[in-house]
Parts: C-alpha cells; structure tokens; sequence
C-alpha cells in the first residue's frame, strides 16, 4: 500500500483515478487526519521476498510519487503485507475510490550484483598500554544548561568517566551515545560538547584497539547525521517547498567531528587495519582534512582490491580529492551489490552528489565491521 498526501478533495479524486489509471488495482482517497486528503494506492504484487523485490516495490513507489506531485502531493508512508491478507482490503470503503482494469502498476526490472567478499580486518598490533584516563575540561562545560533525548545532560560527565575507567565499556557506551546523545539518530544539545573527550580517549592510548574502534566509530556515526538528514528529508522539502536543512544540533556535531579529524589522522600509522579503515571513511566525510591522506587511503584500498572494503575505500579517495562526481557513480555501483543501502538515496532532490556518495560511504561501511 502506497499512501500520499494531497492539497484538498479534487485534488484526490484526480490523483486516485490517475493511479489507477497506471495499474494500480484499488485506490482509496479520504480526509487526512491533519490536513488535505490520504490518497492510498494498492498494489497486489506479488514481490519476490528479497533485496530484488524491496528495491522493485521502491521504484514503483518512488514513480507513483512523481504522479502525486502533479497534483501537489507528497509522498506519506506505506505498508508491506503477505499476499492472504489482499481481502480485507478489497473490503474497504472510503469516499473516493478508484479501481483499476490493469493487473498491476509497470515493475522495473532490478538486478542485484554478487557483492565482493567481506575481508576481516586485524586490530593488531595494538600498542595500547590499559589505564585511567583523566578527561580535561570535563567539569568546564556547562552540562547542567544543555540536553540530551532524556532531559539535562548533568549524567554525561559522569557517563564519560565510566567510559574512561573501562569498566562495563559497552553498557556505558551504549547509554551514552545510543540513548542519551544519538537516541534514534537524533543530535542534542548536548551531543557536540561530548565528542572531543571520545578524542581524548584515543590518544591518551590507555584504551584497547577494540574500544578505540568504537570511539571512531561512535565518532563517524555522529558527524554522519548530517548528511543522513539531508539526504533522508530532501524529497519533504522539494514537496513543502522550503530550503532544504539539516535537523536540530547535526550541523554543530558535523563540524564538532571534523575538529577532531586532524588529530586523529595523525595517528594513521601506528593505528592497525581495522581502524585505518574508520579513519579513511572519517577523512572522507571532512574532505578539506582529508586530501593530507588520499595517497594513504589510495595504497589500503589498492590492498583491499576487490572486497567490500576496498570498495568503499576506492570510494574514500574519490571524495577527499574532489572528484565527487565519479564518487557518486562508484557509490551507485556499490548500491547494486549492497543490499542494505537504499538506491534512492542516489536521486535525492537538491543534494549534492558529494553528500550523497559520502552518506552511502558512512552507511555501508558500518555492514563492514566484524
């Protein structure tokens, strides 16, 4: 089921009968719930139950929403359900309705490409020697002024001692960061001021490889809201016509990462494998830092030729040296084989083609770590 929104009742009488019109068999049009009218299109399929087929019920959708937007629709959500269950929505009523004489809407043909093999990458030797960390300027910022997604962000000193004591690393990371400063991908107030005592921890070399890598990753993960904003809401703001903006807090913690991104090139050499690989994919989110290590990035992806990492690092070198048109045609080959990542994010209206190769760098990379 594909649901859109549109101005006002004519508005859905033109659009339901337009879609039916293209092939789909039953659509219904009544009173949305804020504003203007739902129009909802079903689509019987069947689809295959796999990556072909969710990208195939994507395509058709994202055709459908260009249909809506002649009549000053947008596209609303949408629904996946197993085939038993088409009667009882053929027993729906609803003020308009339209019914289709097609079988079904036209299905892009989508073939998806063997993906290259996964390389495991070592985090040894690791050169860390276990110990206390003492996090300067902690107690200077003023957290009891600042949020978090819970209320006051007073906890996060206390959270960020925890951290750098190591005692119960993930539990503590895990409330920090997943709850607290990142809860469902959103950034707070107190998100930014939290993210260089995770670079204090790094080259202080008091923490095991391991939990260095999910400081950096805890770090991409962070500047990457940005990005994921942008790419994710552009579509809304193309259809409400407003100037197309990250959300609350992703521009400060965006630039708060990219502070940090020198320091922790510098430690390029000494880090193993399995965090060079972070660290390439940090320098390409903040390509200005990341031009001093394209010739590093370029000799690890040369390495890694022909697994998922090398890949996303050939990707790395393409953004770092500016050439974001070529990277965005090598996000798009990544995009056939990596089933997780979404095509279109490639055509988000008004992004640029920079952004959203460096979007499909962050997210793919994460399906890497092992």
């Amino acid at each position: 089921m594909h649901e859109f929104v549109v101005p006002d009742e004519v508005a859905a009488h033109a659009l339901a009968e337009q879609l039916a019109e293209y092939g789909f068999s039953y659509v219904f049009a009544r009173p949305h719930l804020d504003d203007g009218w739902l129009v909802m299109a079903l689509d019987e399929g069947p689809y295959p139950v796999d990556t072909v087929g969710h990208r195939q019920i994507d395509a058709v959708n994202r055709e459908a929403a260009a249909i809506a937007r002649t009549y000053g629709g947008r596209p609303r959500s949408g629904s996946q359900f197993d085939i038993s269950r088409i009667a009882e929505y053929h027993s729906w009523t609803a003020p308009i309705e339209a019914r289709g004489t097609k079988a079904r809407p036209p299905v892009p043909e989508v073939t998806v490409a063997p993906a290259p093999p996964l390389e495991p990458l070592a985090l040894s030797p690791d050169f860390a020697t276990p110990g206390i960390v003492e996090l300067t300027g902690l107690d200077d910022v003023p957290w009891g002024d600042l949020k978090h997604a819970h209320g006051p962000a007073d906890d996060i000193p206390d959270l960020l001692r925890e951290l750098a004591d190591g005692t119960e690393w993930h539990e503590v990371l895990d409330e920090l960061f997943g709850d607290d400063l990142l809860h469902q991908g959103d950034c707070y107030e107190g998100t930014a001021p939290a993210l260089p005592f995770l670079t204090q921890l790094i080259v202080a070399d008091a923490v095991p490889a391991r939990q260095r890598r999910d400081l950096y990753l805890w770090l991409m993960m962070a500047g990457g809201r940005r990005n994921d904003n942008l790419v994710a809401f552009a579509d809304l703001a193309l259809d409400e016509g407003e100037p197309l903006q990250p959300g609350a807090w992703t521009e400060e913690v965006y630039r708060t990462v990219g502070d940090q991104v020198p320091v922790l090139l510098e430690r390029w050499e000494a880090e193993p494998p399995g965090i060079r690989f972070v660290l390439a994919v940090l320098a390409a989110q903040h390509p200005g830092h990341g031009v001093r290590v394209a010739d590093r990035i370029a000799a690890l992806a040369a390495e890694l030729d022909g697994t998922q990492q090398g890949a996303y690092l050939r990707l790395a070198v393409e953004l770092v040296q500016g050439r974001d048109a070529d990277a965005l045609a090598l996000a798009s080959e990544i995009i056939d084989w990596a089933d997780r990542l979404e095509p279109k994010w490639l055509e988000a209206p008004g992004v640029p083609d920079g952004i959203k190769a460096a979007h499909v760098l962050a997210e793919g990379a994460l399906y890497t770590i092992t």
